[in-house]
């Protein structure tokens, strides 16, 4: 799993919501100022990110917005979109902050997603031993390939399965 950058992460959340499979600014400032206002704050953000502001601003008729990017552009000179921690200072308005939480949440997956497995190795440890089930019973049981199954429970390698298999493994740990 590898870690976005902020122009993908945004490019992304764009095309989700404006439900087009373009990133064309004029049609998705036409959407955003009218039948679409989620896309408002993905979209100057992405301007932003692109470096296409005074294109966006071009297209852009409602007085609301254009204010909106100018406030914008004054405090995110110089700032570095791609780090959460630079982002995570900024005095935003909510709808910004809200769209900067969202990539920091994306952007930190990893870790949560390895510390989520790290709890269900514990736990699995704990109740296999408890109820003295071997590896190969939940690898036959469950279909897991025995070398990565091992790795994960001995020896603490935790990339070595995925969180879905972890929790598997910790269900069939649990019915038993």
């Amino acid at each position: 799993m590898r870690r976005p950058n902020f122009k993908g992460w945004v490019s992304r959340e764009l095309t989700y919501l404006s439900g087009e499979n373009t990133l064309d600014l004029r049609r998705l400032a036409f959407l955003a100022q009218g039948p679409v206002p989620r896309l408002r704050e993905r979209l100057v953000l992405y301007a932003f990110a692109a470096g296409h502001v005074t294109r966006l601003k071009g297209y852009l008729y409602r007085e609301d917005m254009l204010a909106e990017v100018d406030i914008l552009a004054e405090k995110l000179t110089g700032v570095n979109l791609n780090d959460p921690e630079q982002t995570e200072s900024l005095e935003l308005p909510a709808r910004y902050k809200k769209a900067f939480l969202s990539y920091m949440a994306a952007y930190r997956r990893i870790e949560t997603t390895n510390e989520s497995k790290k709890l269900r190795r514990e736990k699995s440890v704990e109740l296999q031993k408890r109820k003295g089930i071997s590896n190969a019973r939940i690898c036959r049981a469950l279909g897991l390939d025995p070398g990565n199954t091992n790795a994960y429970l001995k020896d603490a390698e935790i990339d070595r399965l995925s969180l879905e298999k972890a929790t598997a493994i910790l269900k069939y740990l649990h019915t038993i």
